[in-house]
Order: C-alpha cells, then structure tokens, then sequence
C-alpha cells in the first residue's frame, strides 16, 4: 500500500470516530444569536493573526481582498476557509464574502445551531468546556458540556475586590464572609473546589501564562501574606501568593481526582515554556498535569516532561491550528517518548466555525503522523486506527471520567 493510500484510509477511519473534546470555550446558548460572518471572523482565531489588518467590511471588496491576500498563507485561515466550506459549501474568499455572511445570518436563525454542529459535524460526544466569566458553567446542557473550573480568579484572591481578568470575584464563591488570612483563603478554596466538582466539574484549569510566568517554585508564605488583603501589594508580593494558590491547586486536584489543565506556551511568553512547570510536578506526583497546546513552540520541554513523569498528559488542542505541520511532528515525537494513552486532542475554541475547522486540522494532521508512523515500520494499521481511537476518544473519556 502506498503511503498516500495508508493515510486516505486512516483519514477516512478518523472521520468515523466519535469525538471527547478535551477542551473547549463554548459560550452560552444567548450569545449566538443574530450572528453573521463579521461576527464569526472577530471570534474566531483568525482575529488573532499576527500583522494582519482588522477585519474589513466585506462590502468593500478592495479591503476584503487585502485581507484574504493577507491571510491565506496562515493556519487558522487556512483551516477557518475550510469549515466555510464544510458548513456553508463556500470557501472564505473576498467573492463570497457577502453570499456567506446571508448563509450563516440563515443558519442561526435556529437558536440550536450551534449545538447541532458541535454534535452532528463534530462528533463531539463530550466536551470539556472552560467558561471563563462563569467557571463551572455546564452552559445548561450538561449530556454535553462536562464543565472545567477555571481557577485564575484565586490568583487575585489577596484582595476581595480585585477580580480576574474575565470580572470574576473569588471570593463570590465562599458563601458568607470572606477569609481573613492566607490560611484561611486557602481552606476557602479548597471547599469551593470540592462543591465545584459536586456540581459536575470534571477538571480544575489555570491559565496565568497569560498574566504571569508560569514558574510556580518559589513557596514564600511570609511573602504571601504580605499581599493578603493589601490592594497596594507589590508584584513579588503578589507572585508569592499566586505561588502558594498554585500549590494549593494542585493539592485539591490530586485530593479530589481532578485532572489539572495548564496553558503553556504561547501567551505572555515570558517564562511560559512548559520546563516551567517541572518543580511544580516534582513536587504533586498524586496531581494529574493535562498540559495544554503542547506548549508551542517549545515542543522539547514537553516531550521531556511526557517521557519523564507518569502523571503528565498533553492535550494537543490549538496546535494543529498553530502550525499543522509543526503539529504532524509533535504527534509523531510524542507518542515515541510516552505512550497510547497520554494524548488528548480538543477544539480550543469559542465559535462552531472554528471548533469544525479546528477539527479539520486535526483529522489532517493525526492521518499524516500516523501515515508516517505506519510507513516508517513503527506499527501496521489497526495498531494506527487504535492510537486515533485513543487520541480523540478513549483518552479524554478515562482521563476525565465521562
């Protein structure tokens, strides 16, 4: 069999299996209505393209164009233009700008859309789903949503008054009266972990890569204190807190068996390569690490991390979207250093155009790691058709228990 033969046929065995999206940004049910293709670009990743201009108004065909000529090359366009394709049989060309803006402005005119592709396109079967401004949100459909609680908020817990990036308080969630000491904070947390997971969180998630280093080493609790109701606390103050919030999370995870999900990579990118994050393991080996987006681009870290640390799984999520032919390698490399069972894949994303397109890539990309795989004598077919099965299905549902 040649190898453009192998991997039609893995791509073609891949679009059959019926999907545990292992992370995802869903929104709720109200926030797509009325939406329409200018809308769908300002969601979608293809918004974060680097020195890219601003969406344009696609009525102007000249500034429609530009930014088409512009983008093509990029992945999350790439892709996005394919999801047009798959959902609305039009590719995302300056041309069909309008024609595409009346069939998407058509199709959510049924209020459950949006879901109907998640479920039907997709073949999501779960979703683990990250609801920033409502961490623990299952979005009111919880046979789909398995809700992942995001912790940043706590992060800022030193004052009662400052939220998180997304306006969330912490200390909201304590009930009645707030801690009055770093102690204190922490039990609070602890308890407010434990009634997240009675309400159906599957996962704790932290994502200070985009407001931090992710080094999480230095445990000052004098420090710490120091910022604990100060609102002019200095940033080492601030740093030790957030430093024993961290290790307090990682303590809850193991201690009520929720898997812990950590951005790496690509955010601030200062100090958020995954090798940050080895003391932190060192020190919860009970703690089960799902690191996210394999840390692009600093792939090495978390091919050590996988081949070092029994408790470590990568989520490949955002990578195929990133660079789908970095994303071929780091498949590839990381099932050589760990195993079947320590890779998951989700959608990374907000809008159902992406979460399709998101898909397509990788469907893309796994058919080609595993093509190669195949044709490079590392296993036969069927054992290929079992790692997909793992990668996108039996993984997400035996690491998260849904």
């Amino acid at each position: 069999m040649t190898s453009s033969a192998v991997r039609r046929e893995l791509l073609e065995y891949i679009k059959q299996i019926k999907i545990t999206n292992t992370h995802c940004h869903h929104l709720d049910d109200g926030l797509y209505e009325n939406i329409g293709l200018f809308d769908v670009l300002r969601h979608t990743y293809v918004a974060w393209c680097a020195n890219i201009p601003d969406i344009p108004d696609f009525s102007d065909f000249a500034a429609a164009e530009g930014f088409v000529q512009n983008a093509r090359c990029n992945t999350f366009f790439r892709w996005l233009s394919a999801s047009m394709q798959e959902l609305y049989s039009l590719p995302l060309t300056a041309d069909n700008m309008p024609a595409l803006d009346a069939r998407i402005k058509e199709a959510y005119r049924d209020k459950g859309y949006h879901i109907d592709v998640l479920t039907g396109r997709c073949r999501f079967e779960k979703i683990i789903n990250d609801r920033q401004s409502d961490p623990g949100s299952s979005l009111g459909h919880p046979a789909l949503f398995a809700p992942s609680f995001r912790c940043d908020s706590f992060f800022s817990g030193y004052d009662s008054n400052q939220p998180d990036n997304d306006g969330f308080l912490c200390h909201t969630l304590f009930g009645d009266g707030s801690p009055e000491t770093p102690g204190e904070f922490l039990k609070a947390m602890d308890g407010a972990i434990k009634k997240k997971k009675a309400a159906g969180c599957v996962a704790l998630k932290v994502a200070m890569a985009y407001i931090r280093p992710i080094n999480f080493d230095s445990v000052d609790y004098k420090k710490a204190e120091k910022a604990f109701g100060n609102p002019n606390a200095s940033v080492d103050e601030i740093t030790a807190f957030g430093n024993i919030v961290m290790n307090a999370i990682c303590d809850s995870a193991a201690k009520y068996s929720l898997p812990l999900q950590i951005h790496t990579g690509m955010a601030a990118l200062d100090r958020t390569r995954p090798s940050e994050l080895l003391g932190l393991i060192k020190r919860h080996p009970e703690t089960k690490f799902h690191l996210l987006h394999g840390g692009f681009p600093w792939f090495s870290d978390t091919y050590a991390l996988l081949a070092s640390f029994n408790n470590v799984w990568s989520d490949t999520c955002w990578i195929p979207y990133l660079s789908s032919t970095r994303a071929a390698d780091y498949i590839v490399t990381a099932l050589e250093v760990s195993g079947a069972d320590r890779l998951t894949w989700g959608c990374d994303a907000w809008m159902p155009e992406d979460s399709c397109g998101a898909l397509l890539a990788m469907e893309h990309t796994l058919s080609k790691a595993l093509a190669e795989m195949v044709c490079d004598g590392a296993f036969g077919m069927d054992y290929a058709k079992y790692l997909a099965r793992c990668i996108l299905r039996e993984n997400g549902k035996e690491l998260f228990g849904v």
